[in-house]
């Protein structure tokens, strides 16, 4: 087992855009605390803290890996309750939910995309002879 702060270690060793990109998205998901009167602001926050809690999970389990991406499967559900309620919110709230919406889509394509490269290396690797 990993220990889980090493996470962030490793984090700053991939190429720029990535603790960029993750640093973007953790305060995307913490600025829901701006919103806090919002029930949903507060189901994005707890999401947010189950998804990172999951992440540092497999973090210790396989390392720095492409299956990380299986931490954030919880933002799929998430992503469609924010897409049905932006319009029956308005304001400050409905932009940051625009915002945050494109956001989580294009980290679940990374995701999708990283897990499936994870799996499909796994079973070829464990095809060998």
């Amino acid at each position: 087992m990993r220990n889980p702060f090493r996470f962030f270690i490793e984090l700053m060793q991939q190429p720029i855009w990535v603790p960029i990109w993750v640093l973007y998205l953790m305060a995307i998901n913490m600025a829901s605390v701006g919103f806090w009167y919002h029930p949903l602001a507060k189901m994005i926050f707890i999401t947010f803290m189950i998804s990172a809690m999951l992440m540092m999970g497999l973090y210790s389990r396989f390392g720095f890996e492409k299956i990380l991406g299986l931490g954030h499967f919880l933002w799929v559900p998430l992503l469609a309750y924010i897409v049905a309620q932006i319009p029956a919110v308005e304001g400050g709230f409905q932009s940051y939910l625009v915002v945050l919406a494109v956001s989580i889509a294009i980290s679940l394509v990374f995701d999708c995309i990283d897990v499936l490269k994870y799996f499909t290396n796994r079973r070829r690797t464990l095809d060998l002879p």
